[in-house]
């Protein structure tokens, strides 16, 4: 008889006596026992060999990191059943090694590890697994007898069961014991789980302070070049498998400089195909087995996804895309994010991580030429219908614009969430104007510029990216062989030009659009490029010829029956002759100006400039309480019109009046404005920061 104790020491007594009052009694944790009064004959006893404590975890990673509140919530579970999710490369797997090793003696059944390759086969197959891990050879057939086995052998004995890479988490809930813990890795979020006691544990993208630390503990010299380390990280997407993957090229060649690789890296069409691990494209393959799960809607949406030119996208932007209601398309961003291949942030903007975007774009080549040209083509009219709409209501809608679209029908914004429109979409706007250019549609990109550009332009600057944008725009008006596009468009740079502070450049463009909107013809498109021509004169001190300039201007509009043409001529005339010293003529023609406006209702903007000309005279000639009782208003219209570059100027007057006035609150109107033209990049920055210095 064997007599076997448990690693526990644990010890069970039981005795029991018969007839004649003999007493039986054993003691310990016996695999095998025999009583009998007495033993005769030929009796052979059979003992089962003893089955091994199972131990299949994969090793504790090396090099983990971060993940303290992941690691926390496992240690939390009371219900037996917990799932990890997140996009493939995140650290699911490592994270379940991690914890597991690290709990190990709370499983002192065993741990079973079921690979993707046993789990995607359901689960009788992991049922099977487990149980032949645990040592049983004869499985039963039946699914439910196997499954009421499993939970048998591991009803004492805790046993961690890890299910790896999942496809329905919630199928393997009927592992759950009450002693033991299930711990599924999966891409689908198992918020939805949490009734039925589930677990759910999502991994994000590590931050950068802990992708750095992840470099660093993997040999790599983080300081030695900061700057491309941070950009390494970048293009990595804070994906751990990727960060793994460059370690590793880093290491493999001690000599490589850091810079080097992210250079390799940045074309972002063979982003993937360059992070290869041991001859693998291990990044790739991971995002593969994501697309390969994904349902057949979800799979086309992601592929289409994958040509839209933008990092950020709307449901609306992706229906008209996609050729979806508005409704499907949200319902399908929303699996996508589920899933993990897309954010959200607080707007209902979605966007890609930054190596999958490049995995949907590969998958997105694959669609035929005519498929794409098409999705793209209605991507582009929708932008373009919209930035008209957004651009009418932040502007007057009668001003100048070279590509007159027709938005007939009700506009459905305001002026305040065409503004919201404009600038949450402008980094869309340019992309959608890159992918028009480059496809020829030379049109599209013209209206792009004098329309929704050219109206935010006016309200928020972002100098940088919006002269690369009309130095495109008049690029393509040469292509396609539109003077007076050309014309309007070099006149619009020119004036971009102006307020970056190159007045040299922006010379020979407004000289050059007034040349060729004299041989096209275009009365409009010339009373506009002598007006811009002007504007560069002025900024460049010569205030007689820009005077000159202005006043042509202001015939041919009131040739063409134009009264606000001739008022904004009015307006620049007023500030050249206040800067010849010719107040008196300066305010008569700003107060006729803003008269002849009183016509233009919709155009806001354009008297609150007016205002602040005139308030800048008043506090030239020391008139200050004049010059309050202009300048005030006009910034409450700014601030009504969700503006701010408009704001800064007539900030640093009315502090300018306080001072001198000997009244307090100067100091914050400079501050404001210095934000403002920070954020604008403007040359006028340093000197009010040197004027908060002194």
């Amino acid at each position: 008889m064997d007599d076997d104790r448990d690693a526990r020491g644990d010890e069970d007594r039981a005795s029991e006596s018969d007839d004649t009052g003999v007493v039986n009694v054993h003691s310990g944790d016996a695999r095998l026992l025999v009583q009998a009064g007495s033993v005769s004959g030929g009796v052979h006893v059979h003992v089962p060999p003893e089955s091994a404590v199972p131990r299949e975890l994969l090793a504790a990673p090396p090099h983990f990191v971060d993940r303290v509140g992941a690691v926390a919530a496992l240690d939390a579970v009371e219900s037996g059943f917990a799932v990890i999710s997140g996009i493939g490369g995140v650290g699911k797997t490592a994270l379940a090694a991690h914890w597991g090793n690290a709990v190990r003696e709370r499983f002192p059944g065993g741990d079973v590890f079921c690979p993707r390759e046993v789990s995607r086969l359901g689960l009788d197959a992991v049922v099977r697994r487990c149980l032949w891990s645990l040592g049983e050879r004869d499985v039963p057939a039946d699914p439910g007898t196997a499954l009421a086995l499993f939970r048998s052998r591991t009803a004492r004995d805790p046993v961690l069961v890890v299910v790896d890479d999942a496809a329905d988490p919630a199928e393997f809930l009927d592992l759950r014991t009450g002693s033991g813990m299930v711990l599924v890795t999966t891409n689908e979020r198992a918020e939805e789980l949490i009734g039925d006691g589930a677990v759910p544990v999502a991994l994000e993208l590590l931050a950068h302070e802990d992708a750095l630390e992840y470099l660093r503990r993997c040999g790599v010299e983080v300081d030695e070049e900061p700057a491309a380390v941070a950009e390494l990280i970048r293009l990595c997407g804070r994906l751990p498998l990727a960060l793994r993957v460059v370690a590793g090229r880093l290491n493999h060649r001690r000599r490589r400089q850091v810079q080097r690789l992210v250079e390799e890296l940045a074309e972002e069409r063979t982003r993937l195909d360059r992070m290869v691990l041991r001859k693998e494209p291990v990044v790739r393959v991971a995002l593969d087995f994501v697309f390969d799960d994904l349902p057949e809607a979800e799979s086309e949406l992601y592929q289409v996804l994958g040509l839209f030119p933008g990092e950020d996208f709307c449901p609306e932007a992706v229906a008209v895309l996609a050729e979806l209601t508005v409704r499907d398309a949200t319902d399908r961003l929303d699996d996508l994010h589920d899933i993990g291949l897309l954010t959200q942030d607080d707007r209902q903007q979605y966007r890609f991580h930054a190596l999958i975007r490049a995995h949907a774009q590969a998958h997105a080549a694959l669609l035929s030429a005519d498929h794409r040209a098409d999705a793209l083509r209605r991507l582009v009219d929708w932008y373009r219908l919209h930035g008209a709409y957004c651009d009418r209501k932040v502007m007057e809608p009668s001003r100048l614009r070279i590509a007159d679209d027709d938005v007939s029908g009700e506009n459905p914004y305001t002026e305040v969430t065409a503004l919201e429109w404009l600038e949450r979409e402008r980094l869309n706007l340019l992309a959608v104007l890159r992918i028009s250019y480059d496809r020829g549609w030379y049109e599209d990109v013209i209206a792009l510029c004098d329309g929704p550009l050219w109206a935010l332009h006016q309200q928020h600057k972002h100098y940088a990216d919006t002269v690369r944008a009309f130095r495109l725009g008049v690029e393509a008006a040469q292509r396609a062989r539109l003077s007076a596009a050309e014309a309007r468009l070099r006149s619009l740079c020119a004036q971009l030009l102006v307020e970056s502070g190159d007045p040299v450049a922006a010379e020979e463009e407004s000289a050059g659009a007034c040349r060729i909107a004299e041989r096209a013809g275009h009365r409009r498109v010339l009373a506009s490029a002598l007006e811009f021509h002007g504007k560069v004169r002025a900024a460049r001190g010569e205030h007689a010829e820009a005077i000159g300039l202005f006043e042509r201007a202001a015939e041919l509009n009131a040739g063409m029956g134009r009264p606000r043409g001739v008022a904004l001529q009015e307006y620049l005339i007023g500030r050249s002759l206040h800067r010849l010293g010719r107040d008196d003529e300066a305010l008569h023609s700003l107060r006729g100006a803003l008269d002849r406006l009183t016509a233009f209702p919709d155009d806001r903007r354009t008297p609150a400039r007016i205002s602040t000309a005139i308030g800048r005279i008043h506090l030239a000639r020391g008139e200050h309480e004049q010059a309050l009782a202009a300048l005030e208003p006009a910034i409450a219209s700014v601030r009504g019109r969700g503006a701010s570059f408009d704001l800064a100027e007539p900030l640093v007057l009315l502090a300018d009046a306080l001072t001198a006035l000997g009244r307090p609150g100067a100091r914050p109107l400079l501050e404001e404005a210095l934000t403002i033209y920070d954020q604008a990049g403007s040359a006028e920055a340093e000197r009010v920061r040197q004027r908060l210095t002194d």
